[in-house]
């Protein structure tokens, strides 16, 4: 077993005998999803057939997965535990195929391939049952749910100031402005809502949960 330890952010490389398991995570942007990165790897010289090491995560300071990580010729194999729907513990022996281009300036560059669509990627990432890439599991980074979110409040907020409402957020919606039908005004309202409540659901996405 080969040891390595990485810190980088809240991601960890451990030593060997880490445990295996792992609770993939539901927050649906890269920069909360634990990550595989090859590039990594390969710089720390760990990419040799025959090794076996293991890899830790935390999120926020709390464990939030192990996994062991067995090199094969062409191919990884990752070994964990994941939660299923209905809490039991599943094992996992996912094999991901590694491919290597050359450079421009010599030696060569490996990528994995993602399992579900066989798109090259350097990044695989943990955002479900198994480590595909960031556009399988349909993932975004949080400058993009943050441009979203802006859009979705700066539009929310028009709409309040048309019904001549309160423009902050969860203040409700009672009166009809004179002179508009009342179902425009039931349209636009629910509209506000429906904007609202995906504004929340990209903040709780951004920042876990915020209960």
């Amino acid at each position: 077993m080969i040891s390595a330890k990485t810190k980088r952010g809240d991601q960890y490389m451990g030593g060997s005998g880490s445990g295996r398991w792992f609770r993939h995570s539901t927050k649906r942007i890269v920069e909360n999803s634990n990550t595989i990165d090859i590039r990594r790897l390969h710089r720390d010289g760990l990419l040799e057939p025959g090794n076996s090491l293991s890899m830790e995560w935390s999120f926020r300071g709390k464990p939030d997965g192990e996994i062991t990580i067995n090199v094969e010729h062409h191919r990884m194999r990752l070994v964990y535990y994941t939660k299923r729907e209905d809490k039991e513990w599943e094992a996992v022996d996912q094999p991901v195929n590694i491919t290597w281009t050359p450079c421009h300036y010599g030696g060569s560059r490996p990528w994995f391939f993602c399992p579900e669509c066989d798109r090259r990627a350097a990044v695989i990432y943990g955002a479900g049952k198994y480590f595909l890439c960031r556009h399988c599991h349909t993932l975004v980074y949080q400058s993009q749910n943050s441009n979203k979110a802006d859009r979705l409040m700066a539009t929310a907020r028009k709409i309040r100031r048309r019904l001549g409402a309160d423009e902050r957020i969860r203040e409700p919606i009672v009166f009809k402005p004179k002179n508009m039908h009342q179902k425009t005004f039931d349209s636009l309202r629910h509209k506000v809502r429906r904007m609202e409540g995906q504004f929340w659901s990209i903040i709780a996405e951004s920042f876990g949960d915020i209960s």
